[in-house]
């Protein structure tokens, strides 16, 4: 309490992993004091945690227990990880889904079993994601081209980085969909498209406005910032564009036990809006914060005296961004989301479950 708040967040930052989770922090200044409890986010141990093939580690009713659980998801070091013991791990998983126990298997074994399997597996169809378009390779494989485009000075640059990041983005988003309402390869191609047209045209939009209203010097600067709002437009569009048919057709939604219900369009709106708020909400970090830290006085005349030195400073605040913002944005809503009977379309009304109790509310994948 009697230490500079810089003294006290570096503290912080140094916690071992057995302090306690629960902590009291107390400022004194001459204006005021103020004391704040603090609840200190921490990784579960797996060997102490109790497997389960379908429960959670951490609770998902929180955000900081769906942001332990997307880091862990997000993880890129599962990248090592060969095609062949991923799916030795399925089959660890499935051996005791049957059977209740593997011999000499332990929970921290089981527990990592899960995370590679998730991690690189389909949710619904169990099928092998490609790393680049897994959501522990979104880190390795996005972030230079989100870098290109924060860089970028001139309109052909700026096009060229956009067109690359929203096609990565629409890959990612069809490897990561709610494989449950299938999709044509006319409409992929419509979706894909249509997606990437706009994410070109913002871009182009707005560096064009930007040139034609500021001097050459002025430009150059604010040219910086068009990544984010293009980005933020455009990665909006582009999970609508290449999820939109899922409005059509429904997703499939089950009850507590994991039965299928049916498919509903009202769960597929709930999903879609979920999905378009968590891109949106990733921009902010991958985009916002380097070119705010670039715009700072220091680091501007930093760059300015030592210009190969704006390349790594911009690339660590991405990275910093990025790393935080992934398992932030994706954990803004459940991945099993639910909704009430009463929201859903007529046929699901007065549902029960096999010993006559009525159901109240029905779950489904959200996608990622």
């Amino acid at each position: 309490s009697k230490q500079p708040l810089s003294e006290c967040l570096f503290f912080f930052a140094l916690l071992p992993p057995t302090a306690p989770t629960t902590m009291q922090f107390e400022f004194n200044g001459p204006l005021a004091q103020l004391t704040i409890p603090f609840r200190v986010p921490t990784f579960a141990r797996d060997e102490f945690v109790p497997f389960s093939v379908k429960g959670e580690k951490y609770d998902q009713t929180t955000f900081v227990g769906r942001f332990m659980k997307m880091a862990q998801l997000t993880n890129p070091v599962t990248l090592l990880a060969t095609k062949e013991e991923i799916f030795a791990a399925s089959e660890l998983l499935k051996a005791y889904e049957s059977n209740g126990f593997v011999a000499g298997a332990t929970n921290a074994d089981l527990w990592k079993a899960r995370d590679l399997v998730e991690s690189a597996l389909h949710p619904d169809t169990k099928e092998y994601i490609p790393r680049p378009f897994r959501l522990s390779g979104y880190l390795v494989y996005n972030a230079p081209i989100c870098l290109m485009a924060i860089m970028a000075a001139s309109t052909p640059a700026i096009l060229l980085a956009h067109w690359a990041n929203q096609t990565h983005n629409a890959l990612v988003n069809y490897s990561n969909r709610n494989a449950s309402s299938p999709m044509s390869n006319k409409q992929l191609l419509v979706s894909y498209t249509t997606a990437v047209s706009c994410a070109v045209g913002v871009a182009f939009g707005l560096s064009t406005l930007i040139k034609k209203r500021l001097p050459p010097a002025q430009a150059a600067k604010a040219l910086r910032f068009v990544a984010f709002p293009a980005s933020t437009i455009a990665s909006a569009s582009n999970c609508y564009m290449m999820r939109k048919h899922e409005l059509v057709t429904g997703i499939t939604v089950k009850d507590a036990e994991g039965n299928v219900q049916g498919t509903s369009q009202a769960a597929a709106s709930k999903a879609m809006v979920e999905m378009v708020s968590s891109r949106m909400a990733l921009s902010v970090p991958v985009f916002g914060f380097p070119a705010m830290v670039m715009a700072l006085p220091l680091v501007a005349r930093m760059a300015q005296a030592r210009p190969k030195a704006a390349g790594p400073v911009s690339f660590a605040a991405l990275m910093f961004g990025f790393g935080v913002g992934l398992p932030a944005a994706t954990a803004l809503s459940p991945q099993t989301g639910s909704i009430s009977l009463s929201k859903l379309e007529p046929s699901f009304q007065g549902l029960v479950n096999p010993i006559g109790t009525p159901i109240k509310e029905l779950y489904y994948n959200k996608g990622l």
